[in-house]
């Protein structure tokens, strides 16, 4: 294993129209869903298995919209989006992770130094 980490988010679609957004709350602060990057695996592999194993998400309706790299204390990470809808997640996910709205996510980004970030509205 490496220090190298990789850094992910999934836009849920409520049918209502409105969108939120997955982050994971450590200590009361909200952040990107991050993990470690393993040797053996791609960035990709990687936080697929964690959105499926530990925020316990169904991966086989989560679609990659975009792939940028961000950095936080000077260490550089790919950062994956995915988007799915609220009937394609049947399953509660655990406490510390949440699904924030626009306006708080663009909070937590202002964190991340993320190259070429599109405005997810």
């Amino acid at each position: 294993m490496t220090d190298k980490r990789v850094a992910g988010t999934v836009i849920l679609h409520l049918q209502n129209g409105s969108k939120k957004f997955l982050v994971h709350s450590i200590e009361g602060k909200e952040e990107l869903v991050c993990t470690d990057l393993l040797d053996n695996r791609t960035g990709l592999a990687n936080i697929l298995d964690y959105l499926k194993t530990e925020v316990k998400l169904d991966i086989s309706h989560c679609h990659l919209v975009e792939l940028t790299n961000g950095q936080t204390d000077q260490t550089s990470m790919p950062l994956f989006v995915f988007e799915t809808t609220e009937q394609e997640q049947k399953s509660e996910i655990p406490l510390d992770y949440t699904w924030e709205e626009p306006h708080g996510f663009r909070k937590i980004i202002q964190d991340y130094e993320i190259e070429g970030m599109p405005l997810f509205e």
